[in-house]
């Protein structure tokens, strides 16, 4: 019965001068219509109203069976559909690996992009499946392609998301450890902010300086990695920070780690804004007390 709504739908379709069959047995992840409308001559790259295509649905699906039979069938691996998607971002979006391979043989371009220049390799790596983003690195990825908003990397959405494999990976393919965004963020001060103790230690040891600073866009010092680090109440973070060889007087205009914690252990100062969710377990005493240490010695 299913097979014969989607026919039927098809046909309609058809009638209105789009043929929409075969990309309604991808979005129904039919495969045996598919194989009979293919039989039938169907063209497997008739894209639906939104630019879609069955190839499109197979890797939104992660079908790599429905997928490969699709590129047998004369699929092409670099359509778009109306936002300028190619099958690959979405496999990349899933972080599927088999389905990334099965489309970069299949041609698809490893640097294609999305939205606002946002890159395949970058999408796989904030899904942080290693294998996916080596295949892509593999084929030709640059590694330090920028998106063009916040001109961020692969790198910085890997740290970000705490992706500890996936940064090992860039780092060793090029990828640059202190290119920064349009807002000056490296990507170790995006694992600092997110609380990411792994990125931010694997940063560390692949030569990322722990005295890393955010300038300040409207002038006015910058904010150290360790004053990040307390601003956003990573105490443990920002103690590691402390034993990497961060200085704990550094800060912008004299702010600094000491100066920030007073008023993040005060929730609703100022702005009346909730203190930072923070992280792990060591109390602003005890980065307190280190950090008096650290500045004795």
């Amino acid at each position: 019965m299913k097979r014969a709504i989607v026919a039927l739908c098809g046909s309609a379709a058809f009638l209105f001068g789009t043929d929409t069959r075969v990309v309604d047995a991808a979005k129904a992840r039919d495969k045996a219509a598919i194989a009979a409308l293919v039989q039938q001559k169907a063209d497997v790259n008739s894209p639906a109203t939104d630019g879609a295509t069955a190839l499109h649905w197979a890797a939104y699906s992660d079908d790599v069976e429905m997928a490969a039979l699709l590129i047998r069938e004369g699929a092409n691996a670099q359509a778009v559909n109306r936002n300028g998607v190619t099958p690959l971002v979405l496999a990349c979006t899933n972080g599927s690996a088999a389905m990334i391979d099965l489309l970069l043989k299949a041609k698809a371009d490893p640097n294609t992009t999305a939205g606002e220049g946002e890159s395949a390799l970058m999408t796989a790596a904030r899904s942080g499946n290693r294998a996916a983003v080596k295949l892509l690195l593999a084929a030709g990825a640059n590694p330090n392609a920028k998106e063009t908003w916040r001109g961020q990397t692969a790198l910085m959405w890997a740290a970000a998301e705490g992706h500890v494999a996936v940064i090992e990976a860039l780092i060793a393919t090029g990828a640059e450890i202190n290119a920064r965004s349009k807002a000056g963020f490296t990507p170790l001060l995006f694992g600092v902010r997110e609380g990411k103790a792994e990125a931010v230690r694997a940063l560390l040891k692949a030569g990322a300086s722990p005295n890393e600073a955010l300038t300040a866009r409207r002038g006015g010092g910058s904010s150290p990695a360790l004053v990040v680090a307390v601003a956003n109440a990573h105490f443990e973070l920002a103690a590691m920070l402390l034993d990497a060889g961060a200085d704990p007087n550094g800060g912008g205009d004299g702010w600094t780690a000491l100066h920030t914690i007073t008023a993040v252990r005060k929730p609703g100062a100022g702005s009346n804004d909730p203190a930072p969710p923070g992280s792990g377990n060591m109390s602003s005493i005890e980065l307190v007390t280190k950090l008096a240490a650290k500045a004795r010695t």
